[in-house]
């Protein structure tokens, strides 16, 4: 039986299965269908070659919620809220964006992307307000409150929102409001306290109107996926990846779609952490370099870095546990072009997966940073794919015309200065989650992966600073990979917005009761496996529950989370115990401790996890007879030289090879220029260091 996992790119949708006793991995790629990413999802099962009877398990990474909010394509939506409350979306949380802080011209624009999910005429409000305690101060007006649906309704919104002031404190008004608008509406109907009950009002405001506006789009697409897999033959069970690494069953995902938002690049951060544990690597820089997007995430200790406030674009703010992926639009399929004043310029623009880059021969015009390569001779039509796509160099120099004239460079010089360009966007992503974080990348390995991660690996690492870089066996797929290695993951919350002295040790046991349970029930219905019935779920012997709380010192307007709770009934020793681990926690998290300030408590959380147990996949088999070096003709160090040529699959365990060469392997190739000496770990690793050995 196998566990197969599918992570949707813009240019590939990559596909891994790997074998539930022995761990082996069988990866392809196939294009991405962007009118309908299901058709290429099931389009990439079937080129793995493994019948649908012997797949046990479906785990998939899910980009269209994140598409919808990059591109504003999301679903028409309504919001009613508290009346004198509709333009919290707009005001956001009165900042500048980071690169506009001392910028006195900056403005908030409503005529571009960052124009709010909602617009101001589909925000409705009515009367009543719960207070900060949870009194209720003013009734909820239940007939203006239909008045209001019925307008939304006759406005053709495709999802409703209730979101009112202080809902975290007490939530009957959303449910009765939620309650009346489903009476009336035939349309999917959100809380705020439904998709998350944090206390902050613009977080939780942000968070469920993204839910909202991806809702519907991506319901309809996991729709369409789990019937194509029904028709195809699979009887088991759906996961979809979620933004804090762990998966959830297709019925839970739907019924929270913003957990998915950052579902794509979370499956190779995920597999990044496994790859780490067995090379006994704790502290990594993870960099995943696809088609349109470079994803920099960091594992300190042996854990991926979690975020409980996930800042999508300025003031588009996820509050749910989610891992700390930084985002830029550089990648294979990035277009290069001169602006107005002449600069050079590459990103985020992308060529997607159709027509995609000029030299997959698919009716490309334009340059794109794998065009460059192509240019250079580092990709070539024997190489890429493993010879068995189109490949089209000419293409590739012919879309680098315009550039050339209008710089005044040569093809190879546009094409090196491209990827110049890539790789210092590309080592500023790296910078924005270790050194501006406070985290020393010389410490750090760097973990790339991607199909363009290879190739721009040891470039960047140099310039990082890394202490060296690592490229998995299977870089290309690394993120599907990372899918089929995830465990079933549940995170819940409950505001307690009160002093730490203050918490009656009784009734934070009791939230904590609380949360477990409500994490037990959804996990209990959840299908183990293709081989199990569907109404078989996960007991208490098979979940694990980690308490979380955040808070604040007195007077800091922002939360140190993850604090850890002792795992007892908690009494006055434990919420001691407690003080003491918030005071380490901050102290990590920010450089600092107050011992004497007084605490805050704002959240209390549980983790809910059940490993599912997939196996490490295997040391590589080395092929014989392939591992003589070919040699190409390839620019690098600014002129054109032989370089040696190697098979990956011929490289033994212990193999060392130093640079200038090219390692190659159907979906990858990893370059190494001169100084770069490469050694393969006994995991099928390879380890890039600077200087002989």
């Amino acid at each position: 039986m196998y566990r197969v996992g599918i992570d949707v790119g813009g240019t590939f949708t990559d596909c891994v299965a790997v074998d539930e006793v022995t761990g082996a991995v069988t990866t392809c790629k196939v294009p991405t269908t962007s009118h309908d990413q299901s058709e290429g999802f099931l389009a990439g099962i079937a080129a793995l070659g493994i019948p649908m009877a012997e797949i046990s398990l479906v785990l998939h990474g899910c980009t269209v919620g994140l598409n919808a909010v990059l591109t504003r394509t999301g679903a028409t939506i309504g919001v009613i809220t508290t009346e004198g409350f509709r333009d919290v979306l707009a005001m956001g949380r009165g900042q500048r964006p980071s690169g506009d802080q001392f910028n006195p011209r900056w403005q908030r624009a409503f005529g571009d992307a960052r124009e709010p999910f909602c617009p101001r005429w589909l925000r409705r409000t009515v009367p009543g307000r719960i207070d900060r305690t949870g009194r209720e101060v003013v009734a909820l007006d239940e007939e203006a409150l239909a008045d209001e649906v019925r307008f939304l309704v006759g406005r053709g919104v495709e999802a409703i929102l209730v979101c009112f002031l202080n809902a975290y404190a007490d939530d009957k008004h959303e449910r009765r409001a939620a309650s009346i608008a489903a009476e009336l509406a035939e349309v999917p109907v959100w809380t705020s306290t439904g998709v998350h009950p944090c206390f902050k009002e613009y977080p939780r405001f942000s968070t469920a109107v993204v839910n909202t506006y991806v809702g519907p789009p991506v319901q309809r697409y996991l729709d369409r996926a789990e019937r194509r897999l029904a028709e195809a033959g699979y009887t088991g069970p759906l996961m979809v990846m979620q933004s804090n690494g762990g998966v959830l069953p297709v019925g839970t995902a739907r019924e929270r779609p913003a957990y998915t938002l950052q579902s794509g690049p979370t499956g190779g951060v995920t597999g990044a952490h496994r790859g780490g544990q067995r090379l006994g690597a704790p502290d990594l820089i993870t960099l995943d370099i696809g088609g349109t997007s470079a994803d920099c995430a960091v594992v300190v200790g042996g854990e991926p870095v979690v975020t409980t406030e996930l800042e999508i674009e300025h003031d588009v703010i996820i509050a749910l546990p989610a891992m700390a992926v930084h985002s830029i639009g550089a990648g294979g399929g990035s277009l290069a072009w001169v602006d107005r004043r002449g600069a050079l310029r590459v990103g985020p623009r992308s060529a997607g997966a159709d027509p995609g880059p000029a030299c997959y021969g698919r009716g490309g015009t334009e340059p794109t940073v794998t065009d460059a390569l192509a240019v250079l001779g580092i990709l070539d039509p024997a190489r890429f794919m493993g010879g068995t796509s189109t490949f089209d160099t000419d293409a590739a120099r012919a879309a680098f015309a315009p550039i050339t004239r209008a710089t005044d460079l040569s093809t190879e010089s546009a094409a090196r200065a491209v990827l110049d360009i890539a790789t210092a966007a590309m080592v500023e992503a790296a910078r924005e989650v270790s050194v501006y974080n406070g985290i020393d990348p010389r410490r750090f390995g760097l973990y790339v992966y991607g199909s363009a991660g290879p190739v721009f690996g040891a470039r960047i690492g140099r310039a990082l600073g890394s202490e060296s870089v690592v490229v998995p066996p299977q870089p290309g797929e690394l993120s599907a990979y990372g899918l089929a290695l995830a465990d079933l993951r549940m995170d819940v919350g409950e505001p307690v917005v009160r002093a730490l002295g203050a918490l009656v040790p009784d009734e934070l046991e009791a939230a904590y009761t609380r949360l477990r349970d409500d994490a037990a029930r959804t996990l209990g219905r959840t299908q183990r496996s293709a081989a199990a019935a569907p109404e078989a779920g996960y007991g208490e012997r098979d979940i694990s529950y980690t308490r979380w709380l955040d808070g604040r010192y007195q007077g800091q307007t922002w939360e140190t989370n993850g604090v850890p709770v002792p795992e007892r009934p908690l009494d006055d020793a434990a919420i001691d115990e407690l003080r003491t681990n918030f005071d380490a926690t901050h102290r990590r998290t920010w450089g600092y401790a107050v011992p004497r300030a007084d605490v805050k408590a704002t959240m209390a959380r549980v983790t809910a996890t059940v490993e599912l147990g997939t196996p490490d996949a295997p040391a590589p088999v080395v092929v014989d007879g392939i591992g003589a070096p070919r040699s190409a003709r390839v620019h690098l160090d600014g002129r054109w030289q032989e370089v040696p040529v190697l098979a990956r699959d011929g490289l033994a365990a212990g193999a060392g090879v130093e640079g200038p060469a090219l390692i190659v392997q159907p979906t990858a190739t990893t370059v190494l220029e001169a100084g770069d000496v490469m050694t393969v770990d006994g995991t099928g690793h390879m380890i890039i260091t600077w200087g002989r050995a």
